[in-house]
């Protein structure tokens, strides 16, 4: 049961991982583009984004070393997928970067979305660093605790970026809702659905592969 939980648990997170990473990696072409002279900025994005993938990398050898894949799931348990198609209206895939780096309105939002999944990130490893389950495996803790040393170089260079051009970083009232929705609906819904779904699949190849 306990073992079955981490799975879950992994699954959800590979999945975010591996999907902030390489959406990281079009975002900070489209700045370096944008920004060709915010060497800084392209460092913090940067980092962040080899963050993501080494967070990636840690949760899939937690799979490797079981000889099993993760549980197939998909944009309905991204955090970010979800926040972009509920504050941007369209799918992670069709966003635009170049067009929203032309409109610091759009930008200004985009750096608020990452910078409250960042911070929304933040809360819920401490929490689960509490978990009893979770508790249960040394190596799951260890990870957890690298994740939690990372996050707050996930979502300063944001709000330094919003600071710098004068810019409100305080999310909106639409946004702190799509914020709660998207945690509690994972929390309450989701996250036990897949928990208890004896029909769900596992993935043939990492997303990676």
């Amino acid at each position: 049961m306990v073992n079955h939980f981490h799975e879950v648990l992994l699954s959800v997170y590979i999945y975010n991982e591996y999907r902030g990473y390489s959406k990281l990696e079009e975002l900070l072409a489209a700045i370096k583009a944008k920004y060709p002279e915010e060497i800084e900025f392209h460092q913090a994005v940067s980092k962040h984004m080899g963050d993501e993938r080494k967070h990636y990398l840690f949760f899939r050898n937690y799979f490797n070393k079981k000889n099993k894949k993760p549980f197939r799931v998909g944009p309905a348990f991204g955090y970010v997928d979800t926040f972009i198609r509920l504050i941007f209206r369209c799918s992670i895939e069709n966003l635009d970067y170049k067009a929203i780096l032309n409109d610091d309105r759009q930008f200004f939002k985009l750096c608020r979305l990452i910078m409250m999944t960042e911070e929304r990130g933040i809360r819920q490893v401490r929490a689960l660093l509490k978990n009893r389950w979770v508790k249960k495996d040394p190596w799951i803790i260890k990870v957890f605790g690298i994740v939690e040393k990372d996050e707050p170089t996930h979502f300063e260079p944001y709000r330094k970026w919003l600071k710098k051009y004068n810019r409100a970083d305080e999310p909106g009232f639409r946004e702190k809702l799509a914020d709660f929705w998207i945690h509690w609906s994972l929390m309450l819904f989701k996250l036990p659905f897949l928990y208890l779904n004896v029909f769900k699949k596992r993935l043939a190849a990492f997303p990676a592969d």
